[in-house]
């Protein structure tokens, strides 16, 4: 699994998906790019990936293409819709996290992927790599849905540990 935090515009949301689309099928990898705004640091990406593989394996996914149970994962959510509307781009959407998983993260893909071809994609989109903004604050854990009394509970270097429970929950909640 590769991550690649970057910065910019879309200007049109359906072409960026179809290239998106096209690129993983052409090189035989599966990639999932999601608003940064609410990617609570590196933790929340690898637990999520962990899980959506571990559905795959286990027969348990809800969804075909492990790029969207990735994403049911990201969001903690159980349906699509709701993780699309919570974690998904849109138009405003100017911060970016870019999940690149090849055959060596999942047996049903065919190709390899390196960092070096995961930072040309991501520039090819019109990009510019900037890894901070996966980092986990407030904000995000704010804007996923804690609440400001479950965020003054935990000191901040447990904050990722909340984001984890979350991920970890929506194998409870399928």
């Amino acid at each position: 699994m590769i991550l690649v935090g970057a910065e910019g515009k879309i200007e049109d949301i359906e072409r960026f998906i179809e290239e998106v689309r096209k690129i993983s099928e052409d090189k035989g990898i599966e990639i999932q790019v999601v608003d940064a705004d609410l990617v609570c640091g590196k933790e929340h990406v690898i637990s999520a990936c962990h899980h959506a593989i571990r559905a795959f394996k286990e027969n348990r996914n809800s969804m075909r293409k492990l790029s969207m149970e990735l994403l049911l994962y990201m969001a903690g959510e159980r349906q699509v819709k709701d993780a699309i509307d919570k974690i998904g781009i849109r138009e405003e959407s100017q911060r970016f996290v870019f999940i690149f998983l090849d055959s060596r993260d999942f047996k049903d893909l065919s190709g390899k992927i390196s960092e070096e071809n995961a930072e040309s994609i991501v520039k090819s989109l019109g990009m510019k790599i900037n890894e901070d903004v996966i980092n986990v604050n407030r904000e995000k854990l704010k804007r996923f849905g804690f609440t400001e009394e479950e965020l003054d509970t935990v000191d901040k270097d447990k904050y990722v540990d909340l984001i984890l429970e979350r991920v970890a929950m929506l194998d409870i909640m399928k």
